[in-house]
């Protein structure tokens, strides 16, 4: 049996200046604390979500295009910035 992401990014190629939502598989986070790296591991951005939320949204203002991670308790994912 496939095991089920913790959280999902959608889109998963997200345009510049844009908004990114981030989607929990459960009712809620388990953790609240993010972070956005770039490709050379350096944090961009980090922040806390609200409790009971199961679904929040960032703006990609002010980042440039390329591969990032993000990244919320032990989960990772990837999404990359267009033009």
């Amino acid at each position: 049996m496939e095991k089920q992401p913790q959280l999902t990014l959608s889109p998963a190629r997200v345009y510049r200046n844009e908004t990114l939502t981030v989607r929990s598989a459960t009712a809620n986070f388990e953790q609240r604390q993010y972070s956005i790296s770039d490709e050379s591991g350096r944090v961009i951005r980090q922040g806390l979500v609200n409790e009971h939320i199961s679904e929040f949204k960032l703006c990609m203002v002010g980042l440039a295009t390329g591969v990032y991670r993000f990244t919320m308790g032990q989960v990772q994912q990837r999404f990359v910035i267009i033009n």
